[in-house]
């Protein structure tokens, strides 16, 4: 009898595991100074470019302006299936502390074949000293 739940769990756990999961991560440098060409990403994906958004801050000054930050990521399916895309983005400053963080997916759950999407990172909570980040590190799985 436990030899028969531990087949029925192994199985069980194959059909759970996603079949042609990706993984990707890479480390960038910042800018605050419009799009980073980017041009990676796990097979059949690619991230094309990233902005970070940072609607409190102009140059050195800090400003009472309401808005989330936030980086808009393009990236394309290049696949011949949809495949469900998530990212992680983590923000570091140049003693490599954690200054930013935030996490998305596909909008509508998959991103069809042959199609391209724009989707946002919030940075909702780790945020106090975004300014002070030198680099990220991009993360992105797909199944």
């Amino acid at each position: 009898m436990k030899a028969k739940v531990l087949v029925i769990a192994a199985l069980l756990a194959l059909f759970l595991v996603p079949l042609n999961a990706e993984f990707f991560c890479r480390k960038y440098d910042i800018s605050l100074e419009g799009w980073i060409r980017i041009q990676e990403g796990p097979k059949p994906v690619t991230v094309q470019d990233i902005k970070f958004e940072f609607p409190s801050y102009i140059g050195p000054k800090k400003l009472d302006i309401k808005g989330v930050p936030q980086a808009v990521v393009n990236f394309k399916n290049y696949g011949d299936a949809a495949v469900k895309v998530k990212l992680a983005i983590a923000l570091f400053d140049s003693q490599d502390n954690l200054v930013g963080c935030g996490t998305t997916a596909s909008k509508f759950g998959y991103t069809r074949a042959g199609k391209e999407e724009k989707v946002v990172v919030g940075f909702n909570n780790v945020k106090s000293r975004l300014m002070d980040a030198k680099y990220f590190l991009l993360t992105i799985e797909t199944e």
